[in-house]
C-alpha cells in the first residue's frame, strides 16, 4: 500500500492542493492526515472540504485543532493570549458549524495495522499533542517506558514541521514535515510517501512547489488585522520558526 502521509496543513489550501496534486502523480491508495488541519491559515474552510473529499484512511486532530475546539475556555492571561484568542476566532468565523463539530469529534491517536505493520498515528506524541518527536532530541524516561509497552513497529507523527525519518528502541519513526509552512529552512510544503509492503516500509520525503509568493501577499494583507499572522509570514519566507 502506497500512502501519502502528511500534517500541518494548518489552512494553506494552495500548499495543500500541490501536496494533493503531487500525491495523486505518485498513485497514492490511501491519505493519512496527522493534524492541525486550519488554525494559522486563511483558507480553513476549503482545507477542511478538500481534507474530507481524499476520504482519509485516518485523520486525527492536532493541538491547534483542540485549541480552536476550546475556544470559549481559552484563557488570557496577557496580551498575546488575546492574540491567539483573536485568531482563532478569525479562524472559527471562516468554517461552518457542522465541520467545527467534526473536526472537534476527531480522535487524538489511531492505532491500526498495514500490511504485517502495527502503526500508531499521532500529533506529538501518542500520549500528547504539544509534545514533538524530534530525531536528536532523546526521549524522557517516561516517553521511552510508555513507548516500549506499546510493542509497535512504526509511528507517524508531525507537529515539529521538520520531517524526520529514524529509528530508536526498535521503532521506526517517520515525520513528513508541514504541509502549510517548514521549519527547516525549506520553504516548500513536505509530505511523506510510504510504502508498506509485506512488512517492509518504504519512505521518501517529497517538497513540492507552489505559488508561494502569492500567499505571502496575502498573509501580509492579513497581518494589518491579525499581527500574530507575522509567526506565519516569517516561515513562510524563511522556512524556518520565528523566534520571540
Amino acid at each position: 500500500m502506497r500512502l501519502a502521509v502528511l500534517g500541518d496543513i494548518h489552512g494553506n489550501i494552495r500548499a495543500f492542493e500541490a501536496v494533493l496534486n503531487d500525491a495523486k502523480a505518485s498513485k497514492v491508495d490511501q491519505v493519512i492526515f496527522l493534524g492541525d488541519l486550519v488554525v494559522m491559515g486563511l483558507d480553513p474552510q476549503l482545507c477542511f472540504d478538500l481534507l474530507m473529499e481524499q476520504k482519509p484512511l485516518v485523520m486525527i486532530k492536532g493541538n491547534t485543532d483542540v485549541y480552536l475546539e476550546n475556544l470559549k475556555a481559552f484563557p488570557v492571561k496577557s496580551e498575546h493570549d488575546a492574540q491567539i484568542l483573536k485568531l482563532l476566532k478569525y479562524t472559527s468565523i471562516r468554517m461552518h458549524q457542522k465541520a467545527k463539530e467534526k473536526l472537534s469529534s476527531l480522535p487524538s491517536v489511531e492505532r491500526l495495522e498495514i500490511e504485517g505493520v502495527s502503526l500508531i498515528c499521532c500529533h506529538g506524541t501518542p500520549y500528547d499533542d504539544n509534545e514533538g518527536i524530534a530525531k536528536d532530541t532523546p526521549f524522557s524516561p517516561g516517553l521511552s517506558k510508555k513507548l516500549a509497552e506499546e510493542k509497535v513497529d512504526l509511528i507517524f507523527s508531525a507537529h515539529t514541521h521538520i520531517p524526520a525519518d529514524f529509528q530508536r528502541d526498535g521503532i521506526r519513526f517517520i515525520n513528513p514535515g508541514a504541509v502549510g509552512y517548514s521549519f527547516d529552512g525549506d520553504v516548500r510544503p513536505s509530505y511523506a510517501l510510504v510504502d508498506i509492503e509485506d512488512t517492509s516500509i518504504r519512505c521518501i520525503h517529497r517538497r513540492v512547489d507552489y505559488d508561494i509568493n502569492r500567499y505571502i501577499m496575502e498573509v501580509e494583507h492579513a497581518l494589518e488585522g491579525f499581527p500574530l499572522f507575522d509567526r506565519l509570514h516569517y516561515p513562510l519566507s524563511h522556512g524556518k520558526q520565528l523566534k520571540v
